[in-house]
């Protein structure tokens, strides 16, 4: 009898346990079933797709995703498993190794427009937007207007800003992970990124989807091994402008040829139809200006490597002005070598501006200078710039130039950038030919200048100009092939006929430019 009890005794444990397990598992079969269903019923992105222009979308139905933080696929790393990594589907080493070198053909032809399509997982986008909050306000708070529809290439006002006056934030967006597609081809993801000054604020402020980005192939290799060193034809970063402010879609395109064709270090330019897809299908965004990045390609192209330090100019110090020292950290960013916290060549330049020798002794102040600067480089290309008319510049703005300290002459080189503003009118400064209302607040033109060789040296820049690269049938003929070329894009976004006549001020510049530039030689010659 006590056997037997003992054994009932333990049948009933065994039904006791059994009975919990079936609870336990009826547990996590309902919370699964419940976070299916949060999943399920999560509303979707709101899309752009049917209204009449691409305008922001601002989704608060979207989780609330840190803008500081990127989610990025999950891929195995090899140096932690011992797995053999898996490239992408796809990948090739013409299209995304970095052993090819860059195939300028494919990225930047001359006479066709490639197609992009750049794709984000709703999350991503919607980090980029908040992030943009965040810096510059709600989208859509009011803005310029180009043509007669609101689009980001807009009027407004410059970025930068003028010595001894406010600049614009400096702060760059963060970078979000997306997939880029290109002639049937896809590059996993690569990071992008919002850019620009007032190309960006002005876009923005007009709730417009007409935004500049920023391409980096392999921004989050780290993250992702499987896109360790990936590039874009051999490009590691990419600039997409919207072409601000430039009814002609063409300035930037023109005045890098012109200064590439002058010899002096230019990024190379070419026409993208863009569209983006951030969860409801593909947006147009239309047509923009696809841009080589300068501390890419552009240095290694022009000087035969990029060992040497790349500053970006874009502050208050970036005018040399006496006073401004402490701030060249500020204002001169390092685009390399970043880890190395040494401005001393860019502070050298400045001493070496301000010595006393400039009014004592010209002579050693001019060997001392031209030692460590390209003086040559900036006279020619202040030629140019005065010659094309571009105010958005060193002269009257503190930004748009990069400068190279290249190792193989011990010089720092002058390098333009962003050229949407030149070749037009309206916002003249005191750049005139002459530069006589030129002041000591930019301390590279007024005190070059003042030296009659240097002068000399500049006047027959600008004559040169004249007769290479800024020729008017010449130039014409360029603004006919490329417009030709961009017309039914450009109609797409502004109308036939806007295009047509912002074309023709564009001509009708160049010829008023050219006399005046007559009119100053011929004064000089007297």
């Amino acid at each position: 009898m006590k056997r037997y009890t003992l054994l009932l005794l333990a049948l009933l444990i065994i039904a006791f346990a059994a009975a919990c397990n079936d609870a336990q598992a009826a547990e996590v079969d309902s919370a699964m079933n419940n976070t299916a269903l949060t999943n399920a019923e999560a509303p979707p992105v709101n899309s752009a797709e049917n209204q009449s222009e691409p305008v922001l979308v601002m989704d608060e139905s979207v989780a609330d995703v840190d803008s500081a933080e990127t989610t990025v696929a999950d891929e195995t790393d090899s140096s932690e498993t011992g797995d053999e990594i898996t490239l992408p589907d796809g990948w090739s080493e013409e299209t995304h190794s970095k052993s090819t070198d860059p195939n300028y053909d494919v990225v930047f032809p001359a006479d066709e427009v490639n197609s992009m399509t750049i794709t984000f997982e709703p999350e991503e986008w919607q980090a980029m937007l908040d992030d943009m909050t965040a810096t510059y306000g709600e989208p859509g708070s009011g803005g310029a207007r180009r043509g007669n529809k609101p689009a980001g290439p807009g009027a407004g006002g410059p970025g930068g800003g003028m010595p001894g006056g406010g600049d614009f934030i400096m702060e760059n967006p963060n970078w979000v992970a997306a997939d880029v597609e290109f002639e049937g081809d896809i590059w996993t993801d690569v990071g992008v990124r919002f850019k620009g000054n007032s190309s960006l604020m002005n876009a923005w402020s007009s709730g417009s989807l007409e935004l500049p980005f920023k391409l980096d192939f392999d921004q989050f290799e780290d993250d992702v091994p499987a896109i360790d060193d990936q590039r874009f034809y051999g490009f590691k970063q990419l600039s997409l402008s919207n072409n601000f402010n430039d009814a002609t879609f063409m300035r930037d395109a023109v005045v890098s040829d012109i200064f590439a064709e002058a010899g002096i270090a230019s990024a190379e330019t070419a026409y993208y139809e863009l569209a983006i897809d951030y969860g409801e299908g593909p947006i147009s965004l239309g047509l923009y200006t696809m841009i080589e990045v300068i501390d890419d390609t552009v240095i290694e192209r022009v000087f035969g490597d990029n060992e040497g330090n790349i500053y970006e100019a874009d502050g208050t110090a970036v005018s040399l002005a006496e006073g401004t020292y402490d701030g060249i950290a500020a204002s001169f960013q390092k685009d390399n070598n970043e880890e190395e916290a040494d401005w001393s060549d860019i502070e050298t330049l400045y001493t070496a501006l301000h010595s006393d020798t400039r009014q004592s002794d010209p002579a050693a102040w001019k060997a001392e200078l031209e030692a460590i600067f390209d003086v040559d480089t900036f006279l020619h290309w202040l030629a140019i710039n005065t010659v094309i008319e571009n105010w958005d510049t060193y002269g009257a703005m503190t930004h748009n130039f990069y400068l190279y300290s290249n190792p193989e002459t011990g010089q720092m080189t002058w390098i333009p950038w962003d050229h949407n503003e030149a070749l037009s009118e309206g916002k003249r400064s005191s750049m005139t030919f002459n530069m006589n209302a030129i002041g000591d607040e930019w301390p590279l033109i007024s005190f070059l200048l003042a030296d009659s060789e240097y002068y000399a040296t500049y006047v027959g820049y600008v004559e040169e100009t004249m007769n290479t690269v800024f020729v008017a049938d010449e130039m014409v003929e360029k603004y006919q092939e490329i417009a030709s070329l961009i017309e039914p894009y450009a109609a797409e976004k502004i109308g036939a006929n806007a295009f047509a006549q912002s074309v023709q001020a564009l001509v009708e510049h160049t010829y008023s430019q050219i006399a005046e530039a007559e009119q100053f030689l011929a004064q000089e010659a007297q």
